[in-house]
């Protein structure tokens, strides 16, 4: 009997995707477990498999429409199987419970249309090429609609170092030319790029605000003298490279860290509804990573058990998956406490907003070589800010203040500790 293809639970809070692709048109043969449509949230990006073989009978949501969990997206129909009653194989309007995120024409147009410079290219992605003088004409997007990607920069940039693709001719030389004078639009005239806005960015959106109006928000800043770890890092990153493959950070030392903090203050790794609080006896550390489409929380799971090795093996593998939009449904749920280093950006501060519905989160920042007072003597220290977030509803700002000096110790002699946790 024919088998509808549905919307599966996409993950905690996540109740609609967008279909991205069809990566099968009607009547292609399907084998059990191959891939058959590509749905995008706010989290990742899934590929849908199918249950059983057979043949794609009918789709009935179209790419770049959103749909809702439960809903149906297609039809397999088993062998010797056909549609009854004449229905369209393909949907020929948008479900009624769906929502284009685009134009209706924009469905078809986006199938034929060639790759452009201009179609939905982040600031990222242009900063990158205009990094290293690249035409993104001249580029081939992998991404929804042609989209030209960051991996899609990365990935002509390397071919263009191996010699795999044309370079741009040398500019020919001559007379000097007298300066151009700009032309300008009328007074008056203000250009601008409009463009929509996408499912990942809405649910972001979303979520930062039901943040912002549940959680009482507070913050409470210290600084750190990182030079300890710092000297010790540096003598260790090359050893640990050559030995185990991994690109020893300071990230992994700051998880450990920050363990160990939380259970001697167990209310900043809590969750509270209207009526009660739950105390996580668990340490489940989020590790927000940067991606073009916007901030996404991978979590380490038992980050407690775990060694500063194995800390830093899986934190390299979650933001590779993350990048390359290979992450799973469990990689980005269950976390009981978060930390977001805006430092690798080069800023010095900032306030994070408390990943909800945990209730508290940790902003680290820039380590820099700063002038600082030591024994009545001006000396240079390498220097980071840390600032936590709480929500004051649950967390006084005793505990916050005092959680965040105790993960400032530990940071400021990592040699008192790290022997239980290399």
């Amino acid at each position: 009997m024919p088998f509808n293809i549905i919307v599966p639970q996409l993950g905690e809070s996540v109740v609609e995707g967008t279909i991205g692709k069809w990566l099968k048109k009607v009547g292609d043969p399907i084998a059990k477990d191959e891939p058959i449509v590509e749905i995008i949230t706010d989290k990742i990006n899934i590929e849908l498999p199918a249950p059983f073989a057979g043949t794609l009978g009918r789709i009935t949501v179209a790419e770049g429409v959103v749909a809702l969990v439960g809903q149906e997206l297609g039809v397999i129909l088993a062998p010797g199987e056909s549609l009854a009653g004449g229905v369209s194989p393909t949907a020929a309007a948008t479900p009624a419970a769906a929502r284009a995120v685009a134009p209706a024409s924009s469905a078809s147009a986006t199938a034929t249309a060639p790759p452009s410079a201009d179609r939905g290219i982040s600031p990222a992605v242009r900063k990158l090429a205009k990094e290293h003088d690249l035409d993104l004409s001249l580029i081939r997007g992998s991404g929804m609609g042609g989209r030209v990607t960051r991996e899609d920069v990365l990935s002509y940039i390397e071919a263009a170092r191996l010699g795999q693709v044309a370079k741009a001719p040398a500019p020919a030389t001559g007379p000097l030319k007298p300066i151009p004078v700009p032309s300008f639009a009328p007074a008056g005239t203000r250009e601008e790029d409009v463009q929509p806005l996408t499912n990942v960015r809405k649910k972001i959106a979303e979520n930062m605000v039901r943040s912002r109006h549940t959680a009482a928000h507070c913050a409470t800043w210290d600084e750190v003298d990182m030079t300890a770890l710092v000297e010790l890092r540096a003598r260790m990153k090359d050893r640990i490279k050559t030995t185990y493959g991994v690109n020893l950070t300071y990230m992994p030392f700051i998880v450990k860290a920050v363990t160990r903090a939380l259970k001697e203050y167990p209310v900043l790794n809590a969750s509270m509804t209207e009526t009660e609080v739950h105390y996580k006896k668990y340490y489940n550390i989020g590790v927000a990573v940067h991606r073009d489409a916007g901030l996404i929380v991978p979590v380490v799971k038992d980050a407690d058990r775990k060694s500063v090795l194995q800390l830093a093996r899986e934190i390299e593998d979650l933001g590779n998956r993350t990048r390359t939009d290979k992450l799973t449904l469990d990689d980005i749920q269950g976390g009981t406490f978060t930390i977001t280093n805006a430092g690798m950006f080069g800023a010095t501060a900032s306030t994070p907003i408390i990943n909800h519905p945990e209730v508290a989160i940790l902003g680290v920042h820039l380590i820099q070589e700063r002038a600082v007072v030591r024994d009545h003597r001006i000396v240079i220290r390498w220097m980071m800010t840390l600032v936590v977030s709480f929500d004051h509803r649950l967390v006084d700002g005793t505990p916050a203040v005092q959680f965040l000096h105790r993960v400032k110790e530990l940071l400021e002699d990592p040699e008192s500790w790290l022997l239980d946790s290399i």
